[in-house]
Protein backbone atom coordinates (compact mmCIF):
# COMPACT_ATOMS: atom_id res chain seq x y z
CA UNK A 1 0.00 0.00 0.00
CA UNK A 2 1.42 3.17 -0.89
CA UNK A 3 0.57 6.10 1.50
CA UNK A 4 0.39 10.31 0.48
CA UNK A 5 3.08 11.58 2.15
CA UNK A 6 0.85 13.10 4.66
CA UNK A 7 -0.61 9.64 5.96
CA UNK A 8 2.89 8.99 6.85
CA UNK A 9 3.17 11.88 9.44
CA UNK A 10 -0.44 11.53 10.60
CA UNK A 11 0.71 7.58 11.46
CA UNK A 12 3.45 8.62 13.38
CA UNK A 13 2.26 11.03 15.08
CA UNK A 14 -1.61 10.07 15.28
CA UNK A 15 -2.24 6.26 15.41
CA UNK A 16 -1.71 6.66 19.17
CA UNK A 17 -4.98 8.85 19.55
CA UNK A 18 -7.11 6.05 17.51
CA UNK A 19 -6.14 3.34 20.42
CA UNK A 20 -6.70 6.19 22.76
CA UNK A 21 -9.81 7.33 22.77
CA UNK A 22 -10.46 11.15 24.19
CA UNK A 23 -6.95 11.39 25.08
CA UNK A 24 -5.00 13.93 24.31
CA UNK A 25 -1.28 13.05 25.04
CA UNK A 26 -0.22 16.23 27.15
CA UNK A 27 3.29 16.80 27.79
CA UNK A 28 4.04 17.86 31.14
CA UNK A 29 6.51 21.06 31.54
CA UNK A 30 10.08 19.61 33.69
CA UNK A 31 9.66 22.41 36.25
CA UNK A 32 6.63 24.08 35.76
CA UNK A 33 3.19 22.06 36.63
CA UNK A 34 0.94 24.85 35.36
CA UNK A 35 2.90 24.19 31.42
CA UNK A 36 2.31 22.00 29.10
CA UNK A 37 2.67 20.87 25.56
CA UNK A 38 -0.65 19.50 23.86
CA UNK A 39 0.58 16.67 20.78
CA UNK A 40 -2.15 17.86 19.02
CA UNK A 41 -0.46 20.81 18.58
CA UNK A 42 2.38 19.66 18.31
CA UNK A 43 1.30 17.29 15.55
CA UNK A 44 -0.13 20.07 13.45
CA UNK A 45 3.35 22.33 13.33
CA UNK A 46 5.01 19.35 12.33
CA UNK A 47 3.07 18.60 9.54
CA UNK A 48 3.33 22.09 8.48
CA UNK A 49 7.02 22.15 8.32
CA UNK A 50 7.96 18.65 6.78
CA UNK A 51 5.42 20.47 3.82
CA UNK A 52 7.37 23.58 4.08
CA UNK A 53 4.18 25.85 5.49
CA UNK A 54 5.30 26.54 8.72
CA UNK A 55 9.17 26.59 10.73
CA UNK A 56 10.30 24.13 12.80
CA UNK A 57 8.93 23.46 16.48
CA UNK A 58 12.08 23.30 17.58
CA UNK A 59 10.87 24.43 21.41
CA UNK A 60 8.26 22.12 21.58
CA UNK A 61 10.43 19.25 19.90
CA UNK A 62 13.30 20.08 23.10
CA UNK A 63 10.58 20.28 25.64
CA UNK A 64 8.71 16.96 24.61
CA UNK A 65 12.19 15.07 24.37
CA UNK A 66 14.77 17.20 27.29
CA UNK A 67 14.72 16.53 31.44
CA UNK A 68 11.55 13.98 31.27
CA UNK A 69 11.24 11.90 33.77
CA UNK A 70 11.32 7.84 33.12
CA UNK A 71 7.59 7.65 34.32
CA UNK A 72 6.55 10.54 31.72
CA UNK A 73 8.60 8.66 29.17
CA UNK A 74 6.45 5.67 29.49
CA UNK A 75 3.26 7.32 29.77
CA UNK A 76 4.00 9.03 26.26
CA UNK A 77 5.20 5.69 24.47
CA UNK A 78 2.42 4.41 25.76
CA UNK A 79 0.01 7.18 24.78
CA UNK A 80 1.50 8.75 21.80
CA UNK A 81 4.79 6.63 20.48
CA UNK A 82 4.71 8.71 17.33
CA UNK A 83 5.28 12.02 19.21
CA UNK A 84 8.36 10.86 20.90
CA UNK A 85 9.53 9.31 17.39
CA UNK A 86 9.31 12.17 15.43
CA UNK A 87 10.35 14.69 17.91
CA UNK A 88 13.46 12.68 18.47
CA UNK A 89 14.16 12.34 14.56
CA UNK A 90 14.36 16.65 14.75
CA UNK A 91 15.94 16.56 17.80
CA UNK A 92 18.53 14.69 15.82
CA UNK A 93 18.95 16.22 12.75
CA UNK A 94 18.99 20.16 14.50
CA UNK A 95 22.39 18.23 16.34
CA UNK A 96 23.63 16.78 13.36
CA UNK A 97 25.41 19.58 11.79
CA UNK A 98 27.42 20.64 14.88
CA UNK A 99 27.31 17.09 17.09
CA UNK A 100 27.35 13.82 14.98
CA UNK A 101 27.39 11.72 18.16
CA UNK A 102 23.14 11.79 18.39
CA UNK A 103 21.29 9.36 15.66
CA UNK A 104 18.20 8.07 16.06
CA UNK A 105 14.96 6.40 13.56
CA UNK A 106 11.71 7.01 13.10
CA UNK A 107 8.44 5.81 11.56
CA UNK A 108 7.62 9.24 9.88
CA UNK A 109 8.67 8.96 6.61
CA UNK A 110 8.97 12.72 5.47
CA UNK A 111 10.82 12.80 8.85
CA UNK A 112 13.15 10.10 7.85
CA UNK A 113 14.02 11.78 4.55
CA UNK A 114 14.58 15.06 6.17
CA UNK A 115 16.89 13.33 8.27
CA UNK A 116 18.69 11.21 5.40
CA UNK A 117 18.96 14.21 3.28
CA UNK A 118 20.28 16.31 6.09
CA UNK A 119 22.70 13.28 7.23
CA UNK A 120 24.26 12.94 3.29
CA UNK A 121 24.57 16.49 2.57
CA UNK A 122 26.95 16.35 6.20
CA UNK A 123 28.79 13.35 4.62
CA UNK A 124 29.46 14.70 1.40
CA UNK A 125 32.29 17.58 3.12
CA UNK A 126 35.74 16.49 2.84
CA UNK A 127 38.32 16.87 4.96
CA UNK A 128 40.06 19.65 3.84
CA UNK A 129 40.16 22.62 6.55
CA UNK A 130 37.77 25.58 5.89
CA UNK A 131 39.11 29.08 4.82
CA UNK A 132 36.92 31.39 6.84
CA UNK A 133 37.34 35.34 6.30
CA UNK A 134 36.09 37.46 8.86
CA UNK A 135 35.34 41.19 7.65
CA UNK A 136 34.81 43.96 10.03
CA UNK A 137 34.46 47.77 9.35
CA UNK A 138 36.14 49.70 12.25
CA UNK A 139 36.05 53.31 13.61
CA UNK A 140 36.60 54.00 17.15
CA UNK A 141 34.43 50.80 18.56
CA UNK A 142 35.59 48.54 20.73
CA UNK A 143 36.26 45.52 19.24
CA UNK A 144 37.06 43.22 22.53
CA UNK A 145 34.13 40.93 21.74
CA UNK A 146 36.16 39.07 19.52
CA UNK A 147 38.70 38.09 22.70
CA UNK A 148 35.63 37.35 24.73
CA UNK A 149 34.33 34.06 25.70
CA UNK A 150 30.77 34.04 23.46
CA UNK A 151 32.76 34.98 21.22
CA UNK A 152 33.36 31.26 19.32
CA UNK A 153 36.36 30.47 16.77
CA UNK A 154 36.54 27.29 15.41
CA UNK A 155 39.40 24.87 17.71
CA UNK A 156 39.90 22.55 14.75
CA UNK A 157 39.50 22.13 10.83
CA UNK A 158 38.85 25.53 9.84
CA UNK A 159 41.66 28.83 9.54
CA UNK A 160 40.02 31.92 10.25
CA UNK A 161 41.66 35.39 9.30
CA UNK A 162 40.29 38.65 9.95
CA UNK A 163 40.65 42.00 8.32
CA UNK A 164 39.70 45.35 9.96
CA UNK A 165 38.76 47.81 7.76
CA UNK A 166 39.58 51.24 9.22
CA UNK A 167 37.62 53.68 8.57
CA UNK A 168 38.67 56.09 10.88
CA UNK A 169 42.42 55.59 10.64
CA UNK A 170 42.17 54.12 14.04
CA UNK A 171 45.06 51.97 15.45
CA UNK A 172 43.58 48.67 16.69
CA UNK A 173 45.39 46.35 18.98
CA UNK A 174 46.14 43.58 16.47
CA UNK A 175 46.82 41.31 19.45
CA UNK A 176 44.09 39.62 18.35
CA UNK A 177 46.19 37.23 16.15
CA UNK A 178 46.77 35.45 19.00
CA UNK A 179 42.88 33.80 18.59
CA UNK A 180 42.93 34.08 14.47
CA UNK A 181 45.45 32.81 11.97
CA UNK A 182 46.11 36.13 10.90
CA UNK A 183 44.47 39.70 11.50
CA UNK A 184 45.19 42.13 8.60
CA UNK A 185 44.28 46.48 9.34
CA UNK A 186 43.25 47.86 5.99
CA UNK A 187 42.78 52.01 5.76
CA UNK A 188 39.45 52.46 4.13
CA UNK A 189 38.84 56.13 2.62
CA UNK A 190 35.38 57.39 2.71
CA UNK A 191 36.05 61.13 1.05
CA UNK A 192 34.80 62.66 3.51
CA UNK A 193 31.36 61.18 4.09
CA UNK A 194 30.03 58.40 5.66
CA UNK A 195 29.46 55.57 3.86
CA UNK A 196 29.24 52.87 7.09
CA UNK A 197 30.43 49.59 6.12
CA UNK A 198 29.91 49.36 2.48
CA UNK A 199 33.12 50.53 1.69
CA UNK A 200 34.50 48.25 3.72
CA UNK A 201 32.21 44.99 2.25
CA UNK A 202 33.30 45.83 -1.16
CA UNK A 203 37.03 46.48 -1.03
CA UNK A 204 37.04 43.20 0.60
CA UNK A 205 34.48 41.96 -2.25
CA UNK A 206 36.90 43.42 -5.17
CA UNK A 207 40.19 42.93 -3.25
CA UNK A 208 39.60 38.92 -2.73
CA UNK A 209 37.54 38.11 -5.70
CA UNK A 210 40.56 35.93 -7.15
CA UNK A 211 41.01 34.26 -3.82
CA UNK A 212 37.96 34.35 -2.16
CA UNK A 213 37.18 32.03 1.60
CA UNK A 214 34.94 28.97 1.53
CA UNK A 215 33.00 31.07 4.03
CA UNK A 216 33.30 35.01 4.71
CA UNK A 217 31.43 36.96 7.40
CA UNK A 218 30.44 40.19 6.96
CA UNK A 219 30.88 42.04 10.68
CA UNK A 220 29.98 46.15 12.01
CA UNK A 221 32.13 47.30 14.53
CA UNK A 222 29.08 47.15 17.36
CA UNK A 223 28.39 43.00 16.13
CA UNK A 224 26.97 42.30 19.16
CA UNK A 225 24.34 45.44 19.08
CA UNK A 226 22.42 43.55 16.33
CA UNK A 227 23.53 39.75 16.82
CA UNK A 228 23.04 37.20 19.12
CA UNK A 229 26.40 35.28 19.72
CA UNK A 230 25.12 32.14 20.37
CA UNK A 231 23.39 32.12 16.54
CA UNK A 232 26.68 32.99 15.41
CA UNK A 233 28.31 30.28 17.22
CA UNK A 234 26.30 27.11 15.44
CA UNK A 235 27.49 28.64 11.96
CA UNK A 236 30.64 28.76 13.38
CA UNK A 237 31.04 24.88 14.74
CA UNK A 238 29.17 23.39 11.84
CA UNK A 239 31.77 24.97 9.53
CA UNK A 240 33.91 23.53 12.64
CA UNK A 241 32.66 19.80 11.18
CA UNK A 242 32.33 20.56 8.03
CA UNK A 243 29.02 20.28 8.04
CA UNK A 244 27.46 23.80 6.42
CA UNK A 245 25.30 24.05 3.66
CA UNK A 246 23.86 27.00 3.86
CA UNK A 247 25.14 29.06 1.77
CA UNK A 248 24.00 32.23 2.92
CA UNK A 249 22.84 33.36 6.51
CA UNK A 250 21.63 36.71 8.10
CA UNK A 251 23.26 37.03 11.16
CA UNK A 252 20.99 39.73 12.59
CA UNK A 253 17.76 39.58 14.57
CA UNK A 254 16.05 42.81 13.90
CA UNK A 255 13.58 42.96 11.14
CA UNK A 256 13.15 45.82 8.93
CA UNK A 257 10.15 46.85 7.61
CA UNK A 258 9.11 45.71 4.26
CA UNK A 259 8.59 47.90 1.49
CA UNK A 260 9.66 49.95 -1.40
CA UNK A 261 10.30 53.61 -2.58
CA UNK A 262 11.47 54.68 -5.95
CA UNK A 263 14.74 55.58 -4.38
CA UNK A 264 15.10 51.88 -3.28
CA UNK A 265 13.36 50.83 -6.52
CA UNK A 266 16.04 52.76 -9.11
CA UNK A 267 19.05 51.80 -7.11
CA UNK A 268 18.18 48.44 -7.27
CA UNK A 269 17.73 48.65 -10.98
CA UNK A 270 21.19 50.56 -11.57
CA UNK A 271 22.17 47.25 -9.85
CA UNK A 272 21.03 44.29 -10.87
CA UNK A 273 19.22 45.42 -14.13
CA UNK A 274 15.70 44.25 -13.25
CA UNK A 275 13.24 46.17 -11.10
CA UNK A 276 12.74 44.26 -8.15
CA UNK A 277 9.27 42.61 -6.99
CA UNK A 278 6.51 44.75 -5.15
CA UNK A 279 8.56 44.95 -2.01
CA UNK A 280 11.76 44.20 -0.64
CA UNK A 281 12.85 42.88 3.12
CA UNK A 282 15.54 41.59 4.88
CA UNK A 283 17.26 41.89 8.49
CA UNK A 284 18.83 45.42 9.83
CA UNK A 285 22.25 46.55 10.00
CA UNK A 286 23.83 43.57 7.26
CA UNK A 287 25.99 41.56 8.96
CA UNK A 288 25.74 37.77 6.86
CA UNK A 289 27.82 34.91 6.13
CA UNK A 290 28.27 34.04 2.63
CA UNK A 291 30.40 31.22 0.87
CA UNK A 292 32.48 31.06 -1.72
CA UNK A 293 29.96 30.11 -4.60
CA UNK A 294 27.62 32.57 -4.26
CA UNK A 295 30.23 35.08 -3.88
CA UNK A 296 31.39 33.96 -6.85
CA UNK A 297 27.90 33.69 -8.58
CA UNK A 298 28.57 37.57 -8.92
CA UNK A 299 30.94 38.71 -11.79
CA UNK A 300 33.68 41.08 -10.21
CA UNK A 301 32.05 43.78 -12.40
CA UNK A 302 29.10 43.88 -10.35
CA UNK A 303 30.83 44.50 -7.02
CA UNK A 304 33.12 47.27 -8.97
CA UNK A 305 29.97 49.04 -10.40
CA UNK A 306 28.80 48.82 -6.70
CA UNK A 307 31.31 50.89 -5.22
CA UNK A 308 30.80 53.28 -8.07
CA UNK A 309 28.06 53.95 -7.13
CA UNK A 310 28.76 54.18 -3.51
CA UNK A 311 30.76 57.08 -4.21
CA UNK A 312 28.57 58.75 -7.26
CA UNK A 313 25.92 61.24 -6.80
CA UNK A 314 22.51 59.67 -5.74
CA UNK A 315 19.69 58.67 -8.69
CA UNK A 316 17.41 61.42 -8.71
CA UNK A 317 14.64 59.87 -7.23
CA UNK A 318 16.80 59.97 -3.73
CA UNK A 319 16.48 62.38 -0.93
CA UNK A 320 20.02 62.22 0.43
CA UNK A 321 20.70 63.17 4.35
CA UNK A 322 23.76 65.69 4.46
CA UNK A 323 27.46 64.07 5.19
CA UNK A 324 25.64 60.47 4.72
CA UNK A 325 25.28 57.84 1.47
CA UNK A 326 21.88 57.10 0.24
CA UNK A 327 23.74 54.56 -1.60
CA UNK A 328 24.77 52.58 1.12
CA UNK A 329 21.29 52.76 3.10
CA UNK A 330 19.74 51.44 0.09
CA UNK A 331 22.45 48.71 -0.30
CA UNK A 332 21.29 47.52 3.40
CA UNK A 333 18.04 45.68 1.76
CA UNK A 334 19.97 44.00 -1.48
CA UNK A 335 22.76 42.45 -0.29
CA UNK A 336 20.77 38.72 0.28
CA UNK A 337 19.57 39.62 -2.72
CA UNK A 338 23.44 40.39 -4.34
CA UNK A 339 24.35 36.73 -2.79
CA UNK A 340 21.01 34.78 -4.56
CA UNK A 341 18.72 34.99 -1.80
CA UNK A 342 14.61 36.30 -3.23
CA UNK A 343 13.91 40.07 -3.27
CA UNK A 344 12.05 39.68 0.56
CA UNK A 345 14.26 37.10 2.72
CA UNK A 346 11.84 35.05 4.65
CA UNK A 347 12.06 34.99 8.16
CA UNK A 348 14.50 32.19 9.31
CA UNK A 349 12.33 29.89 11.32
CA UNK A 350 10.17 29.94 7.86
CA UNK A 351 13.25 29.71 5.57
CA UNK A 352 13.54 26.56 3.75
CA UNK A 353 16.89 26.80 2.77
CA UNK A 354 18.57 27.50 5.82
CA UNK A 355 19.52 24.13 7.55
CA UNK A 356 16.96 22.62 10.87
CA UNK A 357 19.77 24.00 13.30
CA UNK A 358 19.35 27.63 12.03
CA UNK A 359 15.94 28.00 11.94
CA UNK A 360 14.87 29.37 15.22
CA UNK A 361 12.26 31.70 16.17
CA UNK A 362 12.91 35.22 15.90
CA UNK A 363 12.18 36.15 19.19
CA UNK A 364 12.92 40.03 19.37
CA UNK A 365 10.56 40.28 16.35
CA UNK A 366 7.25 38.67 17.68
CA UNK A 367 4.25 40.52 19.40
CA UNK A 368 3.50 39.17 22.94
CA UNK A 369 -0.30 39.39 22.84
CA UNK A 370 -2.78 38.78 26.07
CA UNK A 371 -4.05 35.23 25.92
CA UNK A 372 -7.46 34.42 23.51
CA UNK A 373 -8.63 35.65 20.43
CA UNK A 374 -9.67 39.87 20.61
CA UNK A 375 -10.85 38.86 17.16
CA UNK A 376 -13.14 36.07 17.88
CA UNK A 377 -14.54 38.22 20.91
CA UNK A 378 -15.08 41.19 18.34
CA UNK A 379 -16.46 39.77 15.86
CA UNK A 380 -19.31 37.06 17.71
CA UNK A 381 -20.48 39.95 19.49
CA UNK A 382 -21.23 41.69 16.47
CA UNK A 383 -24.51 41.98 15.35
Amino acid sequence: MILHARAWVLLALGFCYAARGDEECMVPHPSNENWTLEGAELQYKLLRFYQNQGPPPLEEVFLSTQNLTTEVQEKLMGECPGLLITSFLVLAEAQLPISRRRSDEALAKEALQSYRAAAAAVASGDDRERQVHMVICHCRESLDWLQGPSFYVPKKGAAVDVFIYEKCNFETNLALSQKFRSVSRIIVDDQGMRRDECSGYLRHLIDHYQDPADYTFFFQADAEDHMHFGYLSLVLKSIEQHALTSAFVHLNYPRLITSMSPCRAEVFRQLFDRYPGRNLGSYCCAQFMVSKERLLANPLERYQRMQQMLFSDSPAECHDIPGHSTLCLMFEVYWHVLFGEPDVLPLRSENSQLQLFLRIRDLENESYLPQGSMYLKLASERE
